[in-house]
């Protein structure tokens, strides 16, 4: 019996193990279910005393956050420090020391980069526990928040593209709560009262800003207005600068609302129109200007002439009273018929091209009809609309005390005419001034060229050449009557090579004799650029001239120890003869082909060149009555501010003491005055300039 009863005893245990077995694998089911559907995932690891890890148990969330298995983790395949971002790995270690040590929560978010390099942010939380043989457990929870912190991010991009709005904007910006406290400002606001920047003003009132207490309280009460009628409050507030200047500012004040449409408070935005009312008040002192003064100022329509306005200066010369109206006047009602005549055929149609004309005429009294010599200038106004003009405004200014004046001064006009003539002589001695510069020019290359023995030598060669055959045949004669010399003469001629000295003799007055002509060569070209010899106009070559001129500066093109060799192209048209003064166009060519070299000259002394400085001739037949002649260089060029000084008496850019400013001015009254020509210049800084030299190939006869 006994035995039976512990038989069914063990039975019962047996039985209720088994019951209680399965309500603890039930149990561990629904957790581990619990633990699956929780967002994130669940995770439980240990930190042993020598700073291992490892994972004792993770949800299968771990494989949406870190892809990476369950059975990677729990294995030690994968270890979730791994995944740590490296930027935030030291914060996370400091967070978790700081939580092991004090066994406090840990919470931190953080990013991770899977094995797969997706980069997510998750939020980590867990508890410590320390155990009994040092180490810790923790048990944790990491949610994914990666869409929540881009989220997070496009929120602050939007904060930030409005906050970077609001401080471009040149109003000044502030919101106020109901108490009118600020509650923030842009930076322009900021900069208003003094503020370094706009986080300072948060909870300030306008009693703590700089405000006067009478402004101030305006400013509360049109606040507290504006948000109990719910209506804007718009209005222009003068403001006194530091430093006493006044500054004005368009104010508007709107109900801030939630979006409920409940007024929570005010937003204010103020623009500074300054510059506007001092525009307003700048034409009110116009107005009274243009109203207040003697000139006769008056507006009119450009189509039919009718009057639209006259000022008080205006009536007066006329005659009109302040009262009279001017709306059915017309311009012809000031003019004689005379006046109008020419208003209307050169006037009118220059002021319709060009925007502006102006004259000496004569207004015509209304009342005495006395002719009052006035001076007249007009301008058209254009339609706002379409662009076109629309009206005339008139400036018209009495000159009757002027014209007296200039009656009296014509008494003067024979002092003033022999002073221009004692000008003009002092002009033509300049002129001569400027020619003998350029004579010295050409003395500087004669020198260059020849020195004074050259007469001697080549008006001897002709008796040396005679001396020298006569000598050679008596030499012959001692050789044919005496053939056997004595041994000291024959001693001699072994050394001095008779025969040779014999032989060469001829050839060495020849050489000389090349040089005494290519001299004569160059005089010759000297008295073709001189021409000094022919005052009268003739047709010659104008190659030759140039050649000549050439030739004469033949040194300044020569390479020197501070200027390389100037190159030479010529590009000969065929010309016919050509009428001109030669020796003047010659002194042309001088002066253009002169400055052409000190452009270069400049230029290489400047660094400002690296290629081969050149100088091109060119001449071209233009049609069968003119031909021009180009000179160019590569140099630095002119500036466009100047080229219209260049042919101006004086006008130099050449240091004191290398130009007299004189030498374009002559030359253009050459080609111009006296052989009705043309000469322009073209020219680009850095590229270089060329002087174009147009002239007639026979001049026009005048009787």
């Amino acid at each position: 019996m006994l035995i039976y009863k512990d038989g069914v005893g063990k039975a019962m245990d047996v039985f209720r193990s088994q019951q209680e077995l399965a309500k603890l694998q039930a149990s561990e089911s629904r957790f581990q279910k619990l633990a699956n559907n929780l967002p994130g995932m669940i995770i439980q690891f240990c930190t042993a005393v020598d700073g291992s890890t490892s994972t004792l148990y993770v949800s299968s969330g771990c494989v949406a956050i870190c892809d990476v298995s369950a059975e990677d983790f729990l294995s030690g395949v994968k270890n979730f420090a791994d995944l740590e971002h490296p930027d935030d790995r030291p914060r996370i270690r400091q967070a978790e020391s700081y939580a092991s040590e004090k066994l406090t929560i840990f919470k931190e978010e953080f990013r991770i980069v899977t094995p797969s390099g997706n980069l997510r942010w998750v939020q980590g939380t867990s508890q410590p526990e320390r155990q009994a043989d040092g180490s810790t457990v923790w048990d944790g929870i990491i949610l994914d928040i990666t869409d929540r912190k881009q989220t997070e991010q496009e929120l602050q991009q939007s904060q930030q593209f409005l906050r970077l709005l609001l401080d471009n904007i040149p109003q000044l910006v502030f919101w106020k709560d109901r108490e009118s406290n600020f509650m923030g400002c842009n930076t322009n606001g900021a900069k208003f009262v003094g503020l370094e920047s706009p986080d300072m003003i948060i909870g300030q009132t306008d009693y703590t800003l700089p405000f006067t207490v009478e402004s101030a309280a305006q400013n509360v009460e049109r606040d507290r207005r504006v948000m109990d009628s719910g209506q804007s409050d718009l209005h222009i507030m003068i403001h006194q600068r530091s430093d006493g200047s006044m500054l004005w500012l368009d104010t508007c004040k709107t109900p801030l609302r939630d979006l409920d449409g409940n007024v929570i408070g005010v937003l204010v935005t103020l623009e500074d129109v300054s510059d506007r009312k001092m525009a307003e008040i700048e034409v009110q002192k116009l107005a009274s200007v243009v109203e207040n003064t003697t000139d006769f100022i008056g507006i009119a329509n450009i189509d039919d002439g009718q009057v639209l306005y006259l000022n008080a200066g205006g009536r007066q010369l006329m005659g009109l009273g302040s009262i009279d109206t001017v709306e059915n006047m017309h311009i012809s009602d000031f003019h004689s018929r005379e006046d109008m005549a020419k208003i209307q055929e050169t006037l009118i149609p220059h002021l319709r091209q060009h925007g502006y004309a102006s004259a000496e005429l004569h207004l015509q009294h209304l009342i005495t009809q006395v002719q009052i010599p006035v001076e007249w200038n007009i301008f058209t106004i254009k339609d706002p609309n379409t662009g076109q003009p629309s009206y005339i405004a008139a400036i018209i200014r009495d000159i009757s005390d002027r014209k007296r004046t200039e009656a009296e001064l014509n008494q003067r006009t024979v002092e003033l005419e022999q002073t221009l003539k004692e000008l003009q002589y002092t002009q033509t001695q300049m002129v001569q001034s400027e020619k003998m510069s350029g004579l010295g020019q050409l003395v500087a290359g004669v020198a260059h060229e020849i020195n004074n023995p050259v007469n001697f030598i080549y008006g001897n060669l002709t008796h040396a050449n005679s001396y020298a055959k006569d000598l050679r045949g008596l030499l012959e004669l001692y050789q044919k009557h005496y053939p056997t010399p004595h041994a000291e003469i024959q001693k001699q001629i072994e050394a001095i090579e008779l025969d040779f000295l014999l032989e060469d003799m001829p050839n060495l007055l020849a050489s000389m004799q090349v040089g005494a002509e290519r001299i004569q060569k160059i005089v010759v070209s000297l008295r073709t650029f001189s021409r000094m010899d022919e005052a009268d106009m003739k047709s010659v070559n104008i190659h030759d001239g140039i050649d000549s001129t050439l030739m004469i500066l033949q040194h300044r093109l020569k390479s020197t120890s501070t200027s390389s060799t100037i190159e030479i192209i010529k590009d000969y048209g065929k010309l016919p003869l050509v009428e001109c003064y030669a020796g003047q166009l010659n002194q042309v060519f001088m002066n253009l082909l002169s400055n052409a070299i000190d452009a270069l000259e400049e230029s290489i002394e400047n660094g400002q060149i690296h290629i081969s400085p050149t100088i091109k001739i060119s001449t071209t037949l233009i049609n069968d009555k003119e031909m021009m002649i180009q000179i160019s260089d590569n140099g630095i060029g002119i500036p466009e501010e100047i080229l219209h000084k260049l042919f101006d008496p004086f006008f130099t850019t050449k240091p004191v003491g290398k130009g007299t400013g004189m030498g374009l001015s002559i030359s253009y009254q050459i080609v111009v005055d006296k052989h009705s020509g043309k000469l322009e210049c073209v020219s680009e800084v850095g590229k270089g300039s060329t002087f174009n030299v147009t002239i007639p190939i026979q001049q026009q006869i005048t009787i």
